[in-house]
């Protein structure tokens, strides 16, 4: 697992739409059309997690997930953050 750079951090932003570096987390707030949407989405989402072993934190309101990915004990955006990411937005149609 290779931590990254704040410009190769912002380089793998400029990919993610609405993403957003919060300390040493990547987030983003998905909204979907209703309640079931929603926990589909986080379903499909879990499959991803678990085949990375790396897993989000979540906060999950009827049809809005507001996701963190990252890994506070390392103090760095690391390369499997930004997959998991790019897997999540993969699952958004």
């Amino acid at each position: 697992m290779s931590s990254l750079t704040s410009d190769q951090v912002a380089l793998q932003l400029e990919s993610l739409p609405n993403w957003s570096l919060e300390g040493n987390s990547l987030s983003k707030t998905f909204t979907f059309e209703d309640f079931a949407d929603a926990v589909g989405f986080m379903v499909r989402a879990a499959f991803h997690a678990q085949s990375l072993e790396h897993y989000p934190v979540w906060q999950h309101d009827y049809n809005t997930i507001c996701v963190r990915i990252g890994d506070p004990a390392q103090h760095a955006i690391h390369s499997r953050d930004v997959q998991l990411a790019k897997r999540l937005e993969s699952l958004i149609g």
